[in-house]
């Protein structure tokens, strides 16, 4: 099976307040720039609204302001008509221990009422990622939030990448001071050379902006190459790429 890469993430929000409702949908809007977004003024609605479409991410207030949000939340994880779905809820966290298990393996979030923007970029990336990696695929994608680390140097590689959205910088720490080695950007290949090389990560990877990847398992980059020739081409292009940098660098011609 192979995960596609151009469908659109479903949300749900579900919310009791208008405002908080346009600020969710403006802050998702924001961060994730392929959306389908529904809303909900209560938890009932919203259940109703789950079962009649294929959710990916439901983020949600607490009851504190939003009625019957954790029956909804209950009835979603009991029916399980979507076990990729993630979910975060907005509040401080009930008092009686609720969803463990689906906090443990990183389905279900909370997020302080304050709801900080960088912190909500930060969670969303992570609701997306179950929600990618939990199919079974040749590769998924992979979503990062601004600062978010993909790679480190010195790292066992059991990925590669191909950048979707969104901008990288590449580094090395040499003495203790970090040295910028380049910007990566859309189409690029990222961590190709522990791939070509058969070798732990050569540089650190961080986020400039948020950014969706293509994940491809190392062990399957060769057969699927050779089923995508324009990822093949993309490849050439990014070595070529590099090669110029690093000649740059060396004052070659």
């Amino acid at each position: 099976m192979t995960f596609n890469i151009n469908k659109k993430t479903v949300f749900l929000i579900v919310s009791g307040r208008p405002d908080r409702l346009n600020q969710i949908n403006d802050m998702i809007l924001r961060h994730h720039d392929e959306a389908i977004i529904y809303t909900a003024p209560s938890g009932n609605v919203g259940m109703l609204k789950n079962r009649n479409a294929q959710v990916d991410v439901v983020i949600t207030d607490s009851e504190d302001f939003t009625p019957d949000v954790y029956h909804m939340v209950e009835s979603i994880l009991f029916e399980n008509k979507n076990p990729n779905q993630s979910i975060i809820i907005v509040g401080i966290p009930p008092r009686e221990e609720k969803f463990i298990d689906e906090i443990v393996v990183g389905r279900i979030y909370f997020l302080d009422d304050e709801l900080k923007e960088s912190e909500f970029a930060e969670l969303l990336a992570r609701a997306l990622n179950y929600n990618s990696h939990n199919e079974q695929a040749s590769f998924y994608l992979r979503y990062l939030a601004t600062g978010d680390m993909l790679l480190k140097e010195g790292e066992k590689a059991e990925y590669v990448y191909i950048l979707k959205v969104g901008e990288l910088q590449a580094f090395n720490f040499i003495a203790g001071k970090k040295v910028i080695l380049g910007k990566i950007e859309p189409g690029e290949f990222v961590g190709e050379m522990a791939f070509i090389n058969n070798e732990p990560r050569s540089a650190s990877i961080e986020a400039l902006s948020d950014s969706q990847l293509i994940e491809v398992p190392i062990d399957t980059v060769d057969k699927i190459l050779y089923k995508r020739p324009s990822w093949s081409k993309a490849l050439m292009q990014t070595l070529s790429k590099r090669l110029k940098t690093a000649n740059k660098i060396a004052g070659l011609p």
